[in-house]
């Protein structure tokens, strides 16, 4: 039991083994809960892949329910699924994709057994099918003429120029229309190895029971090679406005800054710079943009990390006018950062917050697969005190450094999606120094 700044913190029982194969794995028996969760995670998604396989991260885990060699069709996989009282979900991230099964506790093992029979023996038919269905995916991030209209991956490729963080996780639709099986295999064997992958079960179960499971239908997987993302750029991206014409009744803005990534000793002090600025309808950003000056229904600020790097964003939805004035609000909630620390119990609040957020980690299983699973996987602590201790001893003089260091308006990103006229195109190009 730790207890940081006044706040006890129970640690996770975790224990950990790594099978034949160098898949890692990680138990937390948390008896006091009534299901289970059983994550999956790979390093495999949008970074790892080049313009020409774009999307195919994306489109191998939609392939992957689409049936195994024991229940050769979706909808029998999702049967066996769903009569254990579970539901199979997945999402592929830039830097990885995860698979969770949540289960009654009396059904966790069974649940186990399904996952590697989806992870392991995927049949890979049916593809023209799920093509539709992604298909209509990407066109929601598309407008009539076929341009990137999501203001995410539209700030992304300002930022990342050519390079595989600056892809959309889904890829176009020309290489979707042009995968095959035989890339789906090659991708599949490529990445769903032991030693790029780790699965991660929380909740009500036994772990000796649970670990003889694992070893059984998950020591069939091959250990494959390590596999490394692409670097990060090592020069920042010559353009530093992007605007995509959009009709509707607001524009889209997004101001990025670079970041170091998780890895980073500067991360605690950034993740707390984060929550300075927003986390909460009193802190800055929603205090000044929303409640002060009247420009959104809401806003934010976050920092969106990799491993070895990361993109620090402000954002809003405004009304088309307005897009100069929020710029601007922006900047000065920066400029009164950089000028002047937080006052000490903003801080203290912010340290708080964390510290309860993640107490209450062990109150959700899936939430703590995900936080010892993801950690697990890039080599981050997996425990709950050495984060709270990272956190606890950033000071408000780091976070003011921080925001120097990082957040200096002649280093801006400044993407907008929707309608600006002349006159509100220069206004905002002038404050993005383009």
């Amino acid at each position: 039991m730790a207890v940081v700044n006044g706040v006890s913190l129970p640690e996770l029982p975790a224990e950990s083994l790594t099978l034949g194969n160098s898949l890692r794995v990680r138990l937390i028996p948390l008896p006091h809960l009534q299901s289970a969760t059983v994550s999956f995670f790979v390093r495999v998604g949008s970074r790892y892949e080049t313009a020409q396989t774009n999307g195919l991260s994306h489109f191998l885990e939609h392939m992957l329910y689409r049936g195994t060699e024991a229940h050769p069709a979706a909808h029998e996989l999702n049967l066996a699924i769903e009569r254990l009282g579970g539901t199979l979900d997945a999402a592929t991230h830039v830097d990885f994709t995860s698979y969770d099964l949540t289960l009654p506790s009396e059904t966790i093992a069974k649940g186990t057994e399904l996952l590697a029979e989806v992870l392991l023996q995927p049949l890979l038919t049916e593809l023209s099918t799920e093509k539709q269905i992604i298909r209509e995916e990407i066109l929601e991030e598309l407008n009539e003429a076929g341009q990137q209209i999501d203001i995410d991956n539209v700030s992304r490729q300002l930022l990342y120029p050519n390079h595989p963080l600056g892809f959309s996780i889904a890829g176009p639709l020309e290489n979707l229309d042009r995968f095959e099986t035989g890339d789906l295999r090659r991708h599949h064997t490529g990445h769903y190895a032991g030693r790029n992958s780790v699965i991660c079960v929380a909740g009500a179960f036994d772990p000796r029971e649970l670990g003889a499971t694992i070893r059984s239908h998950f020591d069939g997987m091959p250990a494959g090679g390590p596999i490394t993302p692409n670097g990060a750029p090592s020069e920042t991206a010559p353009m530093r406005f992007a605007y995509v014409h959009e009709h509707g009744s607001q524009t889209d803005v997004r101001l990025s800054f670079h970041t170091p990534g998780v890895a980073s000793p500067e991360a605690p002090t950034l993740l707390l710079l984060a929550r300075v600025l927003d986390d909460g309808l009193s802190t800055r950003v929603h205090q000044t943009i929303c409640e002060e000056r009247g420009l959104a229904y809401e806003a934010f600020a976050g920092n969106d990390t990799f491993e070895d790097c990361g993109v620090f964003d402000f954002g809003a939805s405004v009304e088309h006018m307005k897009a100069p004035l929020l710029v601007e609000t922006v900047f000065e909630i920066i400029d009164e950062l950089r000028r002047n620390p937080p006052k000490e119990d903003e801080v203290e609040k912010a340290k708080r917050r964390h510290l309860w957020d993640l107490r209450t980690v062990r109150d959700d299983p899936e939430d703590t697969a995900h936080f010892v699973g993801s950690s697990a996987l890039f080599g981050l602590p997996e425990r709950l005190g050495t984060m709270a201790g990272q956190v606890a001893r950033v000071t408000p003089g780091d976070i003011q450094q921080a925001a120097q260091r990082y957040l200096d308006p002649g280093d801006a990103y400044l993407t907008c999606v929707g309608v600006l006229d002349d006159r509100l195109l220069c206004d905002v190009r002038g404050l993005a120094g383009a």
